[in-house]
């Protein structure tokens, strides 16, 4: 098929919208979230200023962003390159939901740990802009990044459907999981209560402390969903639980690089 046909606009005419209306809404009450509400407020991670500039800047590379997925999405969907179940159950839908997710781990951690060399750094340096992150920060990335991101996920759903066709509805879902969890974990704000930090399975979820910190040391906390790969590779801090109490007790760090020590915590509890 003819990529410049009617039908093929019409589809990316769709799903841009689509996109677009879904960024707004998602992101925008995000913000109002963090800057209307005194539980955001105590619970800020980083109490700095944003970098100058960096809504704007942020601003312009997500528009970008939002285009490319659209069309990415779109070109994917119009061309027929992922093979669907006609009638796909729980049991499809669960597994295609389950390895898109570990694969999205993967793929995430072992491509963002690359951008840090030196060699690759440029890649990446736009979603760097942040270094107190805010909502916007989930879709602050050069569409070299955003291509190497999402052309991986893709491709390997391609593969993969060959093989055991997937469901369509889990394959949004995925989407959806990765979106959101994005936005939040990009808010400043750690709103994960501490009955689930503290839990055996809570200990695995990354939380917006966990990536925050990230972004103010620039190294280390490379993972997406979980903490296991930083943790079997050596790349978690060791005072991010120290971190985590701190904005969970309403002191959170005033300095990028500043290191926590919880008897500091303990002392300001």
């Amino acid at each position: 098929m003819d990529p410049l046909s009617h039908g093929w606009f019409v589809t990316f005419a769709i799903v841009l919208a689509a996109m677009v209306l879904r960024s707004t809404l998602v992101i925008g009450a995000a913000f109002a979230w963090i800057r209307s509400t005194s539980f955001a407020e105590r619970r800020r991670i980083y109490r700095f200023a944003y970098a100058k500039g960096q809504l704007g800047s942020e601003l312009k590379a997500a528009l970008l962003v939002v285009a490319f997925d659209a069309l990415l999405f779109s070109s994917t969907r119009y061309f027929g390159l992922i093979d669907y179940a006609p009638a796909p159950s729980w049991g499809v839908a669960i597994h295609t939901y389950l390895i898109l997710f570990v694969w999205i781990e993967i793929w995430f951690y072992v491509t963002h740990r690359a951008m840090h060399h030196p060699a690759l750094y440029r890649i990446h340096r736009q979603h760097h802009v942040a270094k107190v992150t805010d909502p916007l920060t989930s879709l602050s990335f050069s569409l070299g990044e955003r291509a190497v991101l999402l052309v991986g996920v893709f491709a390997f759903a391609i593969l993969v459907s060959k093989l055991t066709p997937l469901s369509f509805g889990a394959l949004i879902a995925v989407g959806l999981t990765n979106y959101v969890f994005n936005v939040l974990g990009h808010s400043n704000v750690e709103f994960v209560p501490e009955w689930i930090a503290r839990s055996a399975p809570g200990r695995l979820i990354i939380t917006p402390s966990f990536h925050a910190m990230h972004h103010a040391r620039y190294k280390g906390h490379y993972g997406l969903y979980t903490t296991i790969l930083d943790r079997w590779f050596g790349t978690a801090f060791d005072d991010y639980e120290a971190v985590y109490d701190r904005a969970r007790s309403g002191a959170g760090l005033s300095r990028p690089g500043e290191r926590v020590k919880p008897a500091e915590v303990a002392a300001r509890a």
